[in-house]
């Protein structure tokens, strides 16, 4: 690799930029916003990327004479890129609060900067993800010998993520790369080293792509069997099986000395083993595993019904529980009422993404696969895309049973798989020329200049009052928790013009409104909480409000919906109970109490127990009044 002073004062701003947003987003929880592991790090994402975005546009009134390239992969996945945002804003009826597209934006911002980088520092950008990974896995080692909180009351070890499944997926999603870094560093540091008469900062680059790539496959080693996460564990064995065959071609050259019969045998005796390894992995949790299968089985039922566009991006969790109380009303309450839960993610990726896009959506998705796999390099890079094709084959192993494209550190991942694997493309098209502009003129050079300063100012406004109305709602909930509603509401009311698409912030709010007993202004949020999120707790809240405005029908209605949802669960049912008892509706009150008494219960609580207490009133009472 050439060292020239220019070539270094041209990139390295761009280069520095992009090495923080990949070193520090993943490690950053600030706990003076909601759900800090997920929000924090968006803000401060998409702050970096508008900085970035507004020092680059600048830095590119005057350009050179340049051929624009394109490779096939970057075709299909703008093509992506734009039938999802026409799908969300065109095809669909609503569309929620827009964090995974915003990040969906800045993400191909970070595209586009690593494709126009050098290919000299893709090797470097791939290091810094492994120097992510392993700030990470130290991070949860020290959870578990208790120096640091974990971030769920659950779970001893959660990094900087919300519970140990994301954390894990972040590991798993760095691991190949250590990995398959590793087992090539001999190709890797032939070709990052500078001329010769750089001796010692070569010795550095040598060290260092040697030992960091090592230090990052044993820390994670270390620390992924504590997360308990049966996807993680998958896509670590996977990988290092074809990472280690890669490299070595032990089966390969096993296989080509055997005969007919014993290539048989030997294929048999690995699909059984692949067999039972997932049935191991099954039952080491069954009911999570139950829950999984269940969550996809409902999943199709909205797929059928909404085949071609699919409900639209980000938009699973809108239409989810619906429609898994839609099933236990045609079912009854079958054995899945037992692994029924509220519901977010499908836990499967691809599931989820045929829900929200649709079959239109999945062709699109198959052309991006399809590209992956068949991108083409020199011979020089052969070993690097195998390790990048590999990564990615690794996260979406990880994808058929977890949710990695709601985590943000793992997109960031990915996208720097996809912009080093078309950095690394023989065969770009050169679709068009960009020619020198050059804004010689005053009067147009300011107007530019004026375009672009309207155009960051209304960005960075937008993201600011995004900022504090966040901060609002983290303090409308520290006040709920000491009980000064009042207080809540008026912090939810300053937030609510920038969050009145978020689900879980409508729910926060119409749940306080409902407590505090203004009952028609917390139906008015909870219902349009409705249209981005359904939960048990949405519906309950709502049974609350219609209870206390005396519309027992609509309330009978609301807490029936929350059960059907669970059924599984007592609360309610429980309320329900108490509906029929307030409204004199004697006998449905008494039926219903005997049910509550007669349910399974699936966790045995003290407010179980005060519940089938209160059940065993509302029959004695029944009872004295019937003598």
């Amino acid at each position: 690799m050439k060292f020239t002073k220019r070539t270094y004062l041209n990139k390295i701003f761009l280069f520095l930029c992009i090495c923080f947003i990949l070193l520090f987003i993943p490690q950053i929880t600030l706990n003076n916003y909601p759900l800090p592991t997920i929000t924090s790090k968006f803000l401060v994402f998409t702050y970096a990327c508008l900085f970035l975005a507004v020092i680059t546009i600048f830095s590119k009134i005057n350009f050179k004479k340049k051929i624009i390239t394109f490779s096939k992969l970057d075709l299909v996945l703008i093509l992506l890129i734009i039938y999802i945002s026409i799908n969300r804003y065109v095809f669909q009826n609503n569309y929620s609060f827009p964090i995974r597209y915003i990040e969906l934006l800045g993400l191909s911002v970070i595209y586009i900067y690593i494709r126009n980088l050098k290919s000299d520092y893709m090797y470097w950008l791939l290091l810094m993800t492994i120097i992510s990974g392993i700030v990470q896995a130290v991070y949860g080692n020290l959870q578990l010998l208790g120096y640091y909180p974990s971030n769920h009351s659950g779970f001893k070890i959660t990094g900087s993520f919300f519970n140990p499944g994301p954390y894990a997926g972040f590991l798993v999603s760095v691991f190949p790369i250590s990995l398959g870094l590793y087992l090539f560093k001999e190709k890797l540091i032939r070709q990052v080293l500078f001329d010769e008469k750089y001796l010692i900062l070569n010795r550095i680059i040598k060290y260092t792509f040697h030992y960091i790539p090592l230090i990052g496959v044993i820390c994670i080693i270390l620390v992924i069997p504590a997360t308990q996460s049966r996807a993680s564990w998958l896509a670590v064995i996977v990988c290092t099986f074809i990472l280690i065959e890669a490299r070595c071609q032990i089966i390969k050259k096993t296989f080509i000395q055997f005969n007919n019969l014993k290539k048989t045998v030997l294929i048999v005796a690995t699909i059984l083993f692949i067999g039972i390894s997932l049935l191991g992995v099954y039952h080491f949790k069954k009911g999570s595993s139950d829950g999984r299968l269940f969550i996809w089985k409902v999943s199709t039922e909205i797929i059928k019904e909404n085949p071609v566009f699919g409900v639209g991006f980000d938009r699973f969790k809108a239409h989810y529980m619906n429609a898994q109380a839609n099933y236990f009303v045609r079912n009854g309450e079958t054995a899945e009422a037992l692994v029924a839960d509220n519901t977010y993610y499908a836990f499967n990726e691809f599931v989820q993404f045929i829900t929200e896009n649709g079959s239109v959506g999945v062709l699109l998705l198959i052309a991006v696969i399809y590209f992956i796999i068949k991108t083409k390099t020199v011979k020089e890079d052969d070993y690097l895309s195998v390790i990048l094709k590999i990564s990615l084959l690794t996260i979406g192993v990880f994808a058929f049973f977890s949710y990695p494209m709601q985590i943000l550190p793992i997109k960031l991942v990915i996208v720097v798989l996809l912009a080093s694997l078309v950095k690394l493309n023989a065969n770009k098209i050169n679709l068009f020329e960009k020619t020198k502009i050059s804004f010689q003129k005053p009067i147009l050079k300011i107007l530019v200049v004026i375009g672009f300063l309207v155009i960051g100012v209304f960005s960075f406004n937008f993201i600011y009052k995004l900022d504090n109305s966040f901060k609002n709602w983290k303090l409308a909930l520290s006040s709920y928790q000491y009980g000064d509603y009042e207080s809540a509401i008026k912090e939810y009311e300053q937030a609510y013009p920038e969050l009145k698409n978020n689900g879980d912030f409508l729910m926060n709010y119409g749940k306080t409104l409902s407590i505090y007993k203004q009952d028609k202004k917390a139906i008015e949020i909870l219902k349009q909480a409705q249209l981005h999120l359904n939960t048990t707790i949405i519906e309950t809240a709502l049974g609350d409000s219609y209870k206390n405005l005396k519309e027992y029908d609509k309330a009978e209605m609301a807490y029936k919906n929350a059960a059907n949802m669970i059924p599984i669960r007592f609360y309610p049912l429980y309320l329900l109970a108490k509906l029929y008892e307030e409204n004199e509706q004697n006998l449905k009150a008494v039926e219903l109490a005997e049910t509550i008494l007669n349910k399974e219960i699936k966790i045995p609580s003290t407010a179980i127990k005060e519940i089938k207490t209160e059940m065993k009133k509302i029959i004695s009472n029944y009872k004295q009044n019937s003598q």
